[in-house]
């Protein structure tokens, strides 16, 4: 199994970008990549237990994930499970996010995240198609007031 990490610098207090990324009214408007939609949902990262969503794609296609909030340590550390269920029920592999912030010198938040227990084979997808369109929808949604 590999590893993704990448990190994020967003201009936001460190506050702000936690709240973004545990509160379920914000985490439906940026969890998953460009033109996905949440349907369905128990979707919040803001204390211990199971989550799950129903994630819409742009060509109509549904995907069930969820796993379970493992920690949370605000301001600064969110992490959890991640699954992908199958057509009969069954949960496929299991990963592990966890998201880091630090403030910057400058007062920005610097996010950190990685996920691990990831196949070799997706690690590219993951960040190129997932994780880096899922944060440029965050960082768009940190500049609004």
């Amino acid at each position: 199994m590999a590893t993704l990490q990448m990190s994020r610098i967003f201009a936001a207090p460190q506050a702000k970008v936690f709240a973004h990324l545990t509160q379920t009214d914000f985490l439906l408007n940026w969890w998953g990549p460009e033109g996905t939609r949440i349907r369905a949902h128990a979707l919040s990262f803001a204390k211990p237990g199971p989550w799950s969503a129903t994630m819409i794609g742009p060509q109509g296609d549904a995907a069930i994930v969820g796993g379970e909030v493992r920690q949370v340590r605000p301001p600064d550390l969110v992490e959890l499970t991640l699954s992908f269920q199958h057509e009969d029920g069954q949960r496929g592999p299991e990963s592990i996010i966890s998201f880091s912030l630090t403030t910057t010198a400058s007062g920005d938040t610097e996010l950190t995240l990685r996920q691990s227990g990831l196949d070799p084979a997706h690690i590219a997808d993951m960040r190129d198609k997932g994780w880096n369109s899922a944060l440029g929808r965050l960082a768009e949604l940190l500049t609004q007031p």
